[in-house]
């Protein structure tokens, strides 16, 4: 209801919200604005206002915060890109809580309209054509006279500007083309004011094929922020000439071109009526009235009524002396006095009398020395040094900062000395090859330079090298900026990077045991059985799952000692927490204890980072040490320790850890025999036997045998798209009544080969029996046999038989390893340990 009452109002009402979007706008806003309802809210308010910015609505919005409301008197702009002045009000709207919006209130004012009646009738009357360009939508508004000049299209009056740059550049003179660029990009980045005389080539129409010249003067205007405006007036100096010398020769109209072309003020007086003949375009510039309006006019209108009687000597002075050289003052059409140096002469011919004076404003005098001063203070202001050398390499100028520093070198006078004297060791190029640098649009590198101040801080200078011309002379010009807090910087970020990539690493580091599970396909899953002998040993897992008893579980190669630890660590009250793996046989002695414990950054050789251990990275789970029997005796008096205590201590560290840690341990050794041998610690073996649990070879476990075969022929079946409906029961046949050494893990790379090779819905073992067949299988390794050989023996010849078969090949795609469905690490570990040199098998 709040808003619809200000439909029922003829103002304009925009809410605003604080990011400047318009949020509601009633039917007045969207047709004074030219927007339909639903476009108008998808607006925001500074492209209705061109005056404002992001920074200044803010700054308006705590305006008012401060003074609650606000009158508005400024130019809004329609759909269509168009100005139009506008008066109202601002404030924020007590009814709009969440968000806050500010209520804008606002009406076209008439007076804005009467305005451009009275300017068309200036331009149209005065010949005078307007322009403007805004920079906001990009837009050149060009008034009819100028289209007419130009050639354009009557009923066009807004073009885009690079349209309309296009256009211009046909009909400009291309030498000054130029030149109106530049003053164009001059004026986007100041406020200033600029004159620029352009040769045009008129259309057919005027019958003219020699270019006319037109006078062009602009001025930007500029918002809070930056220049949003550019206008200016345009005028054809052929206009204002024939009005007053009608009747003139070729010869004239050059002259008094090059005298429009004169920085110099030129008036012409008639000595006899006291009154002015002729004007350059740089006098009515200076004076402010045009050239129609000096013309015919007396010179009085031009002087300071308070010097008449000084101005009525003068005539008589200069008519005696023919020339003379005074400063004088013109007054300007805004009632202000302008300081003129004027270079008056005579002329006299027949019973024609003129003066001739040549003013030249004093202003760009006061103006220049102003500037200098300037120049000198901005550069004294700056905090880079800026010294000017002369080409014997000698101080001639140097700014404050400069001389606030180096003065402290020497007693002397700064000027004179050489810069060798002052900055000793640094490098100063030749003048000559900065000026060819300059010339060829070259750039040189700055140098860094390091300089020692007073209290013995070395502070780093960055030195960048120009040429300075002034008059015929060139000087070197050296800029040196204080760069150190900026090296010190990307220094700091330099070692942050450094301890990100050590993170980094870290991190990868701790997560390897991650990543070698996710590499290992896990085939196995749950524990699946049919066997009553093997339930016996489930249920021991569900005894001691519930508990945090340490369990060492014992067995052949294959049997799935780690899917035992999978499943106790499962069922126990830790199974949220991680369950850490670690084949102690796969780690090379010299970085044992740095897996199990971790290191500190800088405890050894390449030990760039700080290291969490497995079993800190275990902390609250269970960690699964595998082959326990491979682990030396120093780390087995280690691993005590943690057993006994529930501490770690880091390499490289005083500090001890505490861990609460499960511990299943895994061996296919016989530990027992191994103590008889001195091989593994008695008191070690008693921690960890705290339940043991034997996990039986699948050769005891024949019934399961069928049941593994149909499981793992689904599976690799699935994940390889094949339709495996059917297994020969002869196929089971032969298999339940093979020994299967390697128990699970030899039954799975089975199942899985001869899912590999079935082309048909029959799974194809027949490939894999007759590889269980092989004539050249040595029947040593096998159980049926009466002699039983030492198990290390038994390994080293499995390993010895798959290095022949892959030409010493260990790991990698048809390598040992793979043939023996081993990690690549734990094989190297293990031919390390039996002795097996590869280089016996290759070649």
């Amino acid at each position: 209801m709040h808003q619809d009452a200000f439909d029922l109002v003829t103002e304009g009402v925009l809410w605003v919200d604080v990011t400047g979007r318009v949020q509601f706008g009633n039917e007045s806003a969207a047709t004074l604005l030219g927007y339909s309802r639903n476009a108008l809210v998808r607006t925001s308010y500074f492209e209705i206002n061109p005056h404002f910015s992001m920074l200044g609505w803010k700054r308006f919005w705590n305006r008012l915060q401060e003074n609650t409301s606000e009158r508005l008197d400024t130019e809004f702009v329609n759909a269509d890109g168009k100005l139009f002045s506008i008066r109202g009000r601002a404030g924020f709207d007590i009814y709009s809580i969440d968000p806050e919006l500010c209520l804008v209130i606002f009406h076209a004012t008439e007076a804005g309209k009467r305005d451009a009646d009275l300017l068309d009738v200036v331009q149209r009357d005065g010949k005078i054509g307007a322009w403007e360009v805004n920079l906001t939508t990009n837009q050149v508004f060009i008034t009819p006279i100028i289209r007419r000049w130009l050639g354009l299209t009557p009923d066009r009056a807004f073009y885009p500007a690079i349209e309309f740059l296009t256009l211009l550049q046909g009909r400009v003179v291309s030498t000054v083309y130029g030149d109106l660029r530049i003053a164009y990009k001059k004026l986007r980045g100041t406020t200033d004011h600029v004159t620029v005389e352009l040769p045009v080539v008129t259309t057919a129409a005027d019958k003219q094929t020699s270019p006319t010249i037109y006078t062009a003067r602009a001025q930007s205007v500029e918002n809070e922020l930056e220049v949003y405006k550019v206008y200016g007036t345009l005028t054809r100096g052929g206009d204002v000439l024939a009005d007053a010398l009608p009747h003139q020769s070729a010869d004239e109209e050059l002259l008094r071109t090059a005298l429009d072309r004169q920085t110099d003020a030129v008036f012409l007086v008639s000595y006899a009526d006291r009154k002015i003949a002729y004007v350059n375009d740089r006098a009515s510039e200076l004076t402010g009235y045009s050239r129609n309006q000096l013309i015919g006019s007396p010179a009085s209108r031009l002087a300071d009524p308070a010097r008449a009687e000084e101005i009525a000597a003068l005539y008589e002075e200069v008519r005696e002396r023919k020339y003379i050289e005074r400063q004088t003052v013109v007054a300007h059409r805004d009632g202000t006095h302008n300081p003129l140096f004027s270079r008056i002469y005579y002329y006299g011919k027949d019973d024609q009398e003129y003066l001739l004076i040549i003013a030249q404003d004093s202003r760009e005098e006061v103006q220049l020395s102003e500037n200098l001063q300037l120049y000198v203070k901005t550069l004294d202001a700056l905090n880079e040094w800026v010294i000017w050398l002369n080409p014997t390499n000698e101080v001639v100028l140097l700014n404050e900062a400069a001389r606030r520093k180096l003065r402290r070198k020497t007693s002397r006078s700064l000027e004179g000395l050489s810069i060798s004297e002052l900055m000793p060791d640094l490098t100063i190029p030749a003048l000559s090859d900065i000026r060819q640098e300059q010339i060829d649009g070259r750039f040189r590198a700055a140098l860094d330079y390091i300089y020692t101040n007073p209290s013995g801080e070395d502070r780093t200078l960055q030195v960048r090298f120009a040429q300075v011309a002034a008059g015929a002379q060139f000087f070197l010009c050296l800029i040196c900026r204080d760069v150190t807090q900026q090296y010190n910087n990307k220094r700091r970020l330099q070692n942050t990077k450094r301890r990100v990539d050590e993170l980094t690493r870290q991190l990868q580091s701790e997560n390897e045991t991650l990543r070698e599970q996710v590499e290992q396909i896990n085939t196995s899953g749950s524990i699946i059985t049919a066997s009553t002998k093997y339930q016996q040993v489930l249920g021991q897992i569900a005894q001691v799952a519930d508990t945090d008893a340490t369990v060492l579980v014992t067995g052949e190669t294959g049997t799935g000692k780690e899917l035992l630890a999978q499943s106790i660590h499962k069922f126990s009250r830790r199974s949220r927490k991680p369950l850490v793996s670690v084949n102690c046989a796969a780690l090379p002695e010299s970085l044992i204890e740095s897996e199990l414990f971790g290191h500190e950054r800088g405890a050894f050789t390449g030990a760039i980072a700080q290291k969490k251990g497995r079993f800190e990275q275990a902390d609250g789970g269970t960690i699964f040490l595998d082959e326990i029997g491979e682990l030396p005796l120093d780390m087995q008096a280690k691993l005590l320790r943690v057993l006994q205590e529930g501490e770690i201590q880091r390499i490289g560290s005083t500090d001890p850890i505490t861990v609460d840690v499960r511990i299943v341990a895994a061996t296919n050794r016989d530990l027992e025999q191994m103590i008889g041998l001195g091989t593994f610690r008695e008191d070690l073996f008693y921690r960890l036997n705290v339940f043991p649990i034997h996990n039986m070879p699948l050769r005891e476990r024949k019934e399961d045998i069928p049941v593994l075969i149909k499981h793992f022929a689904k599976v690799y079946s699935d994940r390889m798209g094949r339709n495996i409906t059917h297994i020969n029961p002869s196929d089971i046949e032969t298999l339940t009544n093979y020994e299967f050494p390697g128990n699970v893990r030899e039954l799975i790379n089975l199942v899985e080969r001869a899912v590999i090779t079935s082309t048909a819905s029959t799974l194809n073992l027949r490939a894999s029996l007759n590889a269980l067949r092989r004539p050249d299988r040595n029947d040593e390794t096998s159980f049926r046999s009466e002699r039983i050989i030492p198990f290390e023996a038994m390994q080293k010849q499995y390993i010895t038989e798959a290095l022949k078969r892959t030409g010493g090949k260990v790991t990698g795609p048809g390598g040992a390893a793979e043939l023996l469905d081993l990690n690549g690490r734990t094989l190297m570990s293990k031919m390390n340990k039996l002795g097996i040199d590869r280089n016996k098998f290759t070649g």
